[in-house]
């Protein structure tokens, strides 16, 4: 009776520890989904590190964030030390204002999609914090349900930068790049947020494009099936904030994003988003 026993336990046990994990992983899943919504201000240092047309491009700034109204200021660290940009919701025309501090010295008022900011970036500066990671998951998860749920697993603890974090990952074997019909009035960044996927991947996967707005209706394009194969979340485990974001496409590593020196809802000034401030040089 005690060798059945023995082993039944050792048949069941490692559907019992992926069961186990499982429900780790759901729980600081629901526990970073709502802490990313609690986040009303924020300031850190953002590092980046994207694959752009299968180049490797490293940026840092130092930010500053409000989310209702948006507002977001950012202060480039590397690779153009000294430039600016800020948005303000509803005051700057849907525009990004620059201080490119480089030729030709002078303020750039230009939109969020514009190649010139775009160059070396996955992103706008219109996704940075949490409001679009949060927004990204909560689609996937509405959309899937119950198979969102399996895709989620325990990786552990670690230490990254001497933080405590879990780590969550989100895997989806069934990634793809497939075919895509464009509809009238679309553009790439439409057709993206429509799919929540990546728009900057769309442009990689079709040559052709030339920008976010050059598609055709009926025009046949690449994109992904879903927005990663695999995403890891490095979720703190204080504030359960990912501050760490990593995706991986069918070639590999994506991008990676790194948030440091958090501050968790700062109290902002009227001159903390103004292109008045002193110690900034719009």
């Amino acid at each position: 009776m005690k060798v059945k026993l023995l082993f039944l336990f050792l048949f069941l046990h490692p559907l019992l520890s992926s069961a186990q994990g499982t429900t780790e992983a759901v729980s600081v899943y629901n526990k970073m989904m709502t802490a990313m919504q609690q986040v009303h201000s924020s300031s850190f240092i953002l590092e980046t590190e994207e694959r752009i047309f299968g180049e490797t491009k490293h940026a840092r700034y130092i930010v500053k964030l409000q989310v209702h109204p948006y507002q977001v200021y950012a202060y480039s660290i590397t690779p153009n030390p000294g430039a600016e940009a800020l948005y303000i919701e509803g005051k700057t025309t849907g525009k990004i204002l620059i201080n490119p501090n480089k030729f030709p010295f002078i303020n750039l008022s230009l939109s969020p999609n514009s190649m010139l900011l775009r160059k070396n970036h996955q992103y706008t500066m219109l996704q940075m914090g949490f409001s679009y990671v949060h927004e990204l998951l909560a689609a996937y998860h509405k959309i899937e349900g119950p198979d969102f749920v399996k895709r989620l697993k325990d990786g552990g603890d670690i230490n990254f930068q001497n933080r405590n974090y879990h780590v969550l990952e989100i895997n989806n074997p069934e990634y793809a790049i497939i075919n895509y019909k464009v509809l009238k009035g679309e553009t790439v960044t439409s057709i993206a947020k429509k799919l929540h996927i990546n728009d900057h991947i769309i442009l990689e996967l079709n040559p052709s494009i030339g920008d976010y707005s050059d598609v055709d209706a009926n025009e046949i394009i690449k994109v992904p099936s879903s927005f990663a194969k695999k995403i890891v979340l490095y979720v703190d485990q204080k504030t359960f904030l990912p501050y760490v974001q990593i995706t991986y496409d069918d070639k590999g590593l994506y991008g990676r994003v790194i948030m440091s020196s958090f501050v968790l809802n700062p109290a902002f000034g009227p001159l903390d988003f103004s292109r008045n401030n002193p110690k900034y040089h719009f």
